[in-house]
Parts: C-alpha cells; sequence; structure tokens
C-alpha cells in the first residue's frame, strides 16, 4: 500500500505528467502523418472522382488536425492547396515521385514531399486531369521525361495558376 507521501507525490506530479503527454501526442500527429494507400473507396477531395481510375501521378495533403485527403492528380492537389482557406488546415503535401514509379499505375510507396519535387508542366502526358504536372525527385528524370514528353521543367515554387491553367492541354 502506498503512503502518504507517495500518494501527495504522484498528485503534485500529475499536472506536469499531463502537460507532457499532451505535447507529446501534438508531436506524434504531426510527425505521423503520411501518405494513406489508395483504394477504389477514395474520391478526389477536390472534383469527387474517384482517385485509382486514372494514370498518371496522385497527390495527398496531409493537414493539421491528422486527416489526409487524396487527391485524383497532382493539378487538383496544387489547386486546393493555394486556396485561402486551405493553407493553415496543410501540414504537409505529397506526390507520387515519377523517378521511383511508372505513369499508368504509380505505387503507393513511392510518396515523396511535394516541396521537395521537380516539376514537368506542359507534357503529352493524360491524366485524371488532363496535362498534370509530372513530379520527379530527381531532376536528371524530369529533364528525361521533358524530353521524351515535352513540356518545361520547374520547381514547385515557380508553377503558379497561369502556367498551370496553360498545363491542362
Amino acid at each position: 500500500m502506498p503512503t502518504r507521501r507517495q500518494v501527495l507525490t504522484l498528485l503534485a506530479a500529475l499536472p506536469t505528467l499531463s502537460l507532457v503527454a499532451c505535447g507529446g501526442d501534438r508531436e506524434t500527429a504531426a510527425t505521423a502523418c503520411s501518405p494513406i494507400l489508395l483504394t477504389d473507396e477514395h474520391e478526389c477531395a477536390l472534383c469527387g472522382m474517384t482517385v485509382v481510375r486514372f494514370p498518371g501521378p496522385k497527390g495527398q495533403a496531409c493537414l493539421r488536425d491528422g486527416r489526409v485527403l487524396p487527391f485524383c492528380s497532382v493539378q487538383d492537389l496544387l489547386a486546393w492547396s493555394w486556396q485561402p482557406e486551405s493553407v493553415p488546415a496543410i501540414e504537409k503535401l505529397y506526390v507520387h515521385d515519377l523517378s521511383h514509379t511508372g505513369w499508368d499505375e504509380p505505387s503507393d510507396e513511392a510518396y515523396m514531399d511535394a516541396q521537395a519535387a521537380v516539376y514537368v508542366i506542359g507534357h503529352d502526358q493524360q491524366g485524371a486531369m488532363g496535362h498534370s504536372p509530372a513530379p520527379f525527385s530527381q531532376r536528371a528524370d524530369a529533364e528525361a521525361f521533358a524530353e521524351r514528353h515535352g513540356g518545361r521543367v520547374m520547381d514547385l515554387d515557380q508553377i503558379n495558376w497561369d502556367n498551370l491553367r496553360g498545363n491542362l492541354g
């Protein structure tokens, strides 16, 4: 049986322990945010189309509240992420890495941070939303893709509404 002193020590420590536990949960939720495996059940968060029914790279948005939103194309992911009401909710954006997966059926094992990707826009490959930006982890792969399929190699911060709209094809 605990002594009175042990009980009082435990009670005194509870507020500190609960603060540490709460802080740890928030950190775990933020760092645990990662892409989900896509199935026929997932609809695009922007247009409502079934995500896996179309070729081309997809996107996913991890939100600060722990939810993950799937997108049928990189184009829809970017269009959604640029909306003023979306910006504060975003924890991290992911895109398929075409340096490590194919265009026709991109693997859910090949997602990467959208900010780190190099993109080809204006190419001839058809996806769910026209000629959606093609993301690559390796600039050399993006340049080779652009040579074969046309388009321009750009970093994410170079893509804007004007050149994205021109990418529709």
